[in-house]
């Protein structure tokens, strides 16, 4: 009985010191680390988080979790190790030995454009026995910029069409099938439906069809982010952001001159050609949040006529086409009229009807998208 109770005393005894001793230094010389693949990406891209435990010490931590929110438009793979509600909640456990380095690497998809930041995290430990839980917050810093995604050419190119105001041009833009513009030699990349068989012939090698360019005159971009209806239609509004990345990518791309100006707010609100253009542009589309109040579309549209000059073509990107709207676009038409209205809709009569009934002025240069 005696050897009983001094065993009990004994083991007691070391598991006081091994709990003292632990709930002291379990962080000493320990540090865990996030950091993303990239920090910039586009909408669908997979990337990896990378998660960094280094232990400096010769006391190892038997059991160590990892927790931190992230968003949930960051799709992990295999997030059963987390929970997913406004943001994914990760929970990762892992064992540290004494000078130790274990590092993870969580692959995932970026489902949305946004600017996403992992600012803490909570290190969670327990004692040998699991009998004491041992908690720390660490700040970590890290942060990904996701694009919108642009869509195929072949997609835009009936708006394009659309456009007015093209001329011809050495530049190659967008090639036009009805504008020939003679035969060069074969290559690999050319499709066999190029073919040009009597010149083929006649020059003794193979030769293509070549076609002449179109390109616009300087665009003006107006993105209106006024959502049709009472409340904000998110996936018309990303649709929309997603229209204007695409018209600055294809046409910055080929050196026509930009000018992209989105509603809400004057900082946005940037000109010029190539990839500079490109690059301003695609970071002031992420960065879009719907959280503060946006100005009427019409009273978008009225501010911005007054500065367009008449060489300029005008694309408006707007969901939202009520009365007062189209009273605006009637006035920019009388002083513009080179102009193309895009409409992102679900429907034939867009969203709460607002295009049901339109003037024939507009009519003529408005374009129902629907390539959601």
């Amino acid at each position: 009985m005696i050897i009983m109770l001094f065993l009990a005393l004994v083991l007691f005894i070391v598991y006081f010191i091994h709990t003292f001793h632990y709930s002291r230094h379990w962080m000493e010389n320990f540090e865990v680390t996030l950091a993303f693949s990239e920090e910039q990406a586009g909408e669908g891209d997979t990337l990896f988080l990378y998660e960094t435990a280094v232990n400096k010490k010769k006391m190892g931590l038997p059991i160590m979790c990892v927790k931190y929110l992230a968003s949930r438009f960051l799709q992990f793979e295999g997030a059963e190790s987390g929970t997913v509600s406004d943001h994914f909640y990760r929970n990762d456990v892992m064992s540290v030995d004494g000078f130790e380095k274990v590092r993870r690497k969580l692959k995932f998809t970026c489902k949305k454009r946004g600017f996403y930041q992992i600012q803490e995290a909570e290190l969670v430990s327990y004692d040998l026995f699991c009998r004491h839980t041992f908690v720390q917050k660490i700040p970590v810093e890290v942060s990904l910029l996701v694009y919108p995604s642009r869509m195929n050419i072949r997609k835009l190119m009936p708006v394009f069409r659309h456009m007015t105001g093209s001329c011809k041009t050495n530049v190659p833009l967008f090639e036009d099938p009805f504008l020939s513009g003679g035969v060069r030699e074969y290559t690999p990349e050319d499709s066999m439906r190029k073919i040009h068989w009597k010149a083929s012939a006649r020059m003794g090698n193979w030769q293509v069809k070549t076609a002449e360019y179109t390109a616009s005159t300087p665009v003006v971009i107006l993105l209106n982010l006024e959502s049709p209806g009472v409340f904000v239609s998110v996936d018309l509004m990303e649709e929309s952001i997603r229209l204007a990345y695409s018209f600055v990518y294809y046409l910055s791309k080929e050196g026509v001159e930009t000018k992209l100006v989105i509603s809400g707010d004057e900082k946005y609100s940037m000109e010029g050609t190539g990839r500079t253009q490109i690059a301003a542009a695609r970071r002031a589309l992420a960065l879009i949040s719907y959280e503060h109040p946006l100005s009427k579309g019409e009273d978008f549209v009225i501010r911005e006529c007054e500065k367009i000059r008449r060489e300029q073509h005008v694309i408006l990107i707007s969901a939202a086409g009520k009365k007062p709207m189209q009273k605006a676009v009637s006035d920019m038409l009388h002083r513009n009229e080179s102009l193309t209205w895009i409409a992102p809709t679900f429907s034939e009569y867009g969203e709460d009807n607002e295009f049901r009934e339109i003037p024939p002025s507009i009519a003529k240069c408005l374009v129902k998208w629907r390539g959601m």
